[in-house]
């Protein structure tokens, strides 16, 4: 008898972990909190560049439910709330390095990529003038 997928899903743990770190802003948002340790909310969205408020909100609260990150939050006015990475968030830091370095030693390669994008898209943006 055949398993399922969605069993097969259930079971692979690299399926598992994509399904956690999913996104274009978890692996930013981990990468800042590596760096930088604990970090106010305002702080961090300053440092994940491009992030709006309301999708750092979002990818926080996934990120804390999955036992990533840790917020602590402060009877003050205003509020101060801080997050800091937990125990398996910071277990993250050799995968966040290896991307890294996986970065630097293609960065020829993906900056002649996104040349080429850049190249595709500027002739179809000229003839809407």
């Amino acid at each position: 008898m055949a398993l399922s997928q969605e069993k097969i899903i259930a079971d692979c743990p690299f399926r598992q972990t994509l399904d956690v770190l999913e996104g274009k802003w978890k692996f930013a948002i981990i990468h800042s909190l590596l760096r930088h340790g604990t970090m106010r909310f305002k702080v961090l969205e300053r440092d994940v560049a491009g992030i709006t408020a309301r999708m750092l909100i979002k990818e926080l609260k996934l990120l804390e439910a999955h036992g990533i990150v840790s917020r602590q939050a402060y009877a003050t006015v205003p509020p101060t709330v801080e997050y800091t990475l937990t125990e398996c968030g910071q277990s993250l830091e050799p995968v966040i390095q290896a991307i890294q370095a996986w970065g630097v030693q293609n960065r020829e390669v993906i900056s002649q990529s996104k040349g080429s994008k850049a190249a595709r898209k500027a002739p179809a943006l000229a003839g809407k003038k």
